[in-house]
């Protein structure tokens, strides 16, 4: 699409949409963070450790008065009280935008244990426009003494990067369907990037990176995946980069729906593109439709089009953008949408990857307690994969967002017993969770789409239970859990993955 016609569009999908049906609560009550900057959950994997486990990154403040540790945080919602998973307070420069910024485990995290982080580190000498601190990409191995903990000493270095300034950091890490890890940095901070970075692939600022951790040379931290752009030439650009030219990519998403990243803008625009290898997305040369400086000329058609921007107003739109993922799952509310927010106005929204509409989904003031602006500070899955968390940075909460509208036949007034606790669709199994009182009674059935019993997963006393479901015996297509309580009868849809 073009830009001009790509701003056509976006004034016209700027106007709010009708609102999504969702359900927003505390997702931990009685337990806030601080200064949460996200959530992880473990790999969904056969023998996963601790599925129903949530990480969260507390970014760290250094402040004479009221400092505050980077460290990541765990608890099973529910919980009263959050444990320290790793705690990086002597090695973290949380100055500006700097902190404790990224977490992903290994897809195989179970058997190896291994995770990799990306924070902030101090320099010895900084000097201010040339630099302020190291963005660090490092590994961190499980303790062998505490599965709930990681040893601290384990950490092996990766990759440092020079950072003149203290903000626009990036530092998002993810591993893709691909099994590459991919690692985003801004500009290098300050503002309009003054070095120019954003446009020189012979720095690795201002770029989303893509490395093998799993197939290093001997000696060697990583390995250059050969799919990278730069990776079979000659010339000076770094081989690390997967795509360059954005401002501060601080969210970004990678999943079989693609390679989704949220760059936040600076004057005018914020922007989500999705990103193919090897893409140029203009900054500093373009902001979002229109060339940078606003007034300047420039030929946009040099850089890959964002797929949505919006503009820097309170009623419709935004000031910075916080990315989400794709709700890759079925027959549920934002199914098939990305969801991003922004940081100042408290705005949610929902992406529609068919029609690039995009929908409303909660304004500020519909999260509970919140007494005032919302900052979305990230957006990510729930353990169970369906509901979603939104963390505020300032309030140190972390909120859940149930997709209402789940099929099921409970009327209004009939309290909800049968919920999904694991990933859905699914190819080796989910369960769901039955809450019914003590000295009630329930039975929890499998049906399939041509309305025959298939297993019964529960048929006894109530209580709360999570129910495991197996994929192993299943063909591929819809199932209906069935369960009925008393004179009331709930049922969820789940599906069976190919």
């Amino acid at each position: 699409m073009s830009r001009p016609a790509l701003l056509t569009a976006v004034l016209l999908a700027c106007a709010p949409l009708a609102a999504q049906p969702v359900d927003v609560s505390v997702a931990t009550p009685g337990v806030t963070f601080d200064l949460p900057l996200g959530v992880e959950i473990e790999p969904d994997a056969p023998g996963a450790l601790h599925p129903d486990r949530i990480y969260v990154l507390e970014k760290g403040r250094e402040s004479e008065q009221s400092p505050l540790p980077a460290r990541i945080m765990t608890l099973v919602p529910g919980e009263p009280a959050a444990t320290v998973f790793l705690d990086l307070g002597d090695r973290v420069d949380a100055a500006g935008e700097g902190g404790l910024l990224g977490l992903a485990f290994h897809p195989d995290y179970a058997d190896n244990g291994r995770l990799f982080v990306s924070y902030t580190a101090p320099v010895d000498a900084p000097q201010p426009g040339v630099l302020a601190m190291v963005s660090r990409l490092s590994e961190f191995a499980r303790s062998e003494a505490d599965p709930l903990a990681v040893d601290p000493e384990s950490e092996r270095i990766l990759l440092e990067v020079d950072q003149p300034y203290n903000n626009h950091n990036a530092g998002t890490v993810d591993f893709g369907p691909d099994g590459l890890l991919y690692y985003s940095l801004g500009d290098g901070g300050f503002g309009g990037d003054p070095f120019g970075n954003g446009q020189d692939p012979t720095t690795l600022l201002g770029s989303l990176l893509r490395i093998d951790v799993d197939d290093a040379p001997e000696g060697a931290p990583y390995r250059i995946p050969d799919s990278n752009p730069f990776a079979l030439t000659d010339g000076p650009e770094r081989d690390e980069i997967f795509a360059y030219g954005f401002r501060n990519p601080f969210k970004f998403d990678v999943s079989e729906a693609g390679v989704w990243v949220a760059d936040v803008g600076q004057d005018t625009w914020e922007e989500v593109n999705v990103v193919e290898a090897g893409g140029n997305y203009g900054w500093n040369e373009v902001e979002g439709p229109d060339c940078f400086p606003p007034g300047s000329s420039c030929d946009p058609g040099l850089y890959e089009a964002p797929l949505h921007v919006y503009p820097h107003t309170f009623a419709t739109g935004g000031f910075s953008i916080t990315g989400g993922y794709v709700l890759d799952d079925v027959d549920l509310p934002l199914s098939g949408s990305y969801l991003f927010g922004d940081y100042v106005t408290g705005r949610l929204w929902a992406l529609d990857r068919g029609s690039n509409e995009v929908t409303v989904v909660l304004e500020s003031a519909d999260f509970p307690g919140a007494g005032g602006t919302v900052n979305i500070a990230s957006i990510d899955p729930a353990p169970e994969g369906v509901d979603i968390l939104v963390t505020d940075l300032t309030r140190g909460r972390i909120y859940r967002i149930a997709r209402a509208g789940t099929p099921t036949e409970a009327g209004p007034d009939v309290a909800r017993v049968l919920s999904l606790a694991g990933p859905n669709p699914f190819r080796l199994g989910t369960a769901v969770r039955l809450d019914v009182p003590v000295g009630a009674s329930a039975r929890v059935a499998l049906v399939d789409a041509l309305g025959r019993e298939v297993a019964v997963l529960w048929d006894g006393p109530g209580g709360t239970r999570t129910l495991p479901l197996t994929g192993d015996d299943l063909a591929p297509g819809v199932y209906t859990v069935v369960a009925t309580a008393g004179d009331g009868r709930q049922v969820v849809r789940v599906v069976r993955a190919r």
